[in-house]
């Protein structure tokens, strides 16, 4: 996730009806992939407390499966109700390079960022097999001045690192890596089947070694979990030392009955003594009460201080 905004980081996705399930493109180990069809590539943001203009997702549904995503909710665009489905079913979008080159040859977005991989991690699993983020990033070179914001968990960046560079001549690169927790075992709680901790950073390192302007993403911060000083300290210490510009938070969003049943059942499962407090928290809220966020922030806001990274930067106005 980019955004310090407390909104949703996509737009609302019109319900696409059923997709045709019958012939994927490829199965594997469990997961199954699908052609997705996308006129439109690029989503225009609607609220000006978000930091970018435009979302841009290769994907629907993610592999790695993480216990608190958000965007679980979006597979029930597509009819897709089981919220497992979200890790098992994914969606490739094998046409959106045309897509974007088209989008782009219609309107001049100079000046203007778009935010790659707002609800699904652009560089999961399916990336190396499929390729479409590279593609989408190899559209841009057709362009300037824009601001590409990417967000990942997964080393595979790499493999673009000299595609990124030289898109950083031409426009403002930024690469948010989400890291939100340090701590191996836990992270593997959390975060079902993304690259360890250890390998995000060490991506990061090199990408900040060749100039890429970096930010670890903090992304949820969990109260009872890692919202204290000894998970957030050893992660604060990890990205100044692999050279992160920007460390930023955002607390747990429980988006849509998806999102919310998927996590509570994970809750209860890995943290059964924590179930009262997120039911107290969260009731029927997707957020948390402006003063418990605040309250929740307080140690990361004086540990990023502490480390030597500036503020958030504001939101769009």
């Amino acid at each position: 996730m980019n955004a310090t905004a407390t909104l949703p980081l996509f737009p609302e996705l019109p319900r696409a009806g059923r997709p045709d399930l019958a012939a994927p493109l490829r199965h594997r180990a469990g997961v199954e992939h699908f052609d997705l069809v996308s006129r439109d590539i690029l989503n225009r943001t609607e609220s000006a407390r978000l930091p970018f203009d435009w979302t841009l997702n290769p994907y629907r549904g993610c592999e790695f499966g993480c216990s608190y995503c958000y965007a679980r909710a979006t597979h029930r665009f597509l009819e897709l109700d089981d919220p497992q489905s979200f890790e098992t079913r994914i969606f490739v979008k094998r046409r959106a390079a045309d897509a974007l080159l088209r989008q782009l040859r219609k309107v001049d977005l100079r000046g203007q960022t778009i935010a790659i991989g707002t609800a699904t991690d652009p560089y999961q699993p399916a990336e190396k097999h499929f390729g479409i983020t590279r593609s989408l990033l190899e559209v841009f070179r057709e362009t300037e001045e824009l601001s590409l914001a990417i967000t990942t968990k997964s080393p595979l960046i790499l493999r673009d690192l000299d595609l990124l560079v030289e898109l950083d001549r031409r426009h403002a690169v930024e690469v948010h890596v989400t890291v939100t927790t340090v701590d191996p075992q836990l992270a593997r709680r959390l975060e079902g089947s993304a690259p360890e901790p250890s390998a995000r950073l060490r991506a990061l390192t090199r990408l900040a070694e060749a100039g890429i302007a970096t930010r670890v993403n903090c992304m949820p911060v969990l109260p009872g979990i890692n919202d204290d000083e000894e998970q957030l300290a050893p992660l604060f210490a990890a990205a100044a030392a692999a050279g992160a510009g920007h460390v930023t938070a955002q607390p747990l969003f429980l988006r849509g009955e998806a999102t919310r049943s998927h996590f509570f059942g994970w809750l209860g499962r890995e943290f059964p003594q924590l179930a009262p407090l997120y039911r107290k928290l969260y009731g029927r809220r997707d957020y948390l009460d402006d003063s418990v966020q605040e309250s929740l922030l307080t140690t990361f806001r004086r540990l990023r201080l502490e480390h030597g990274f500036p503020r958030a930067r504001p939101a769009r106005t």
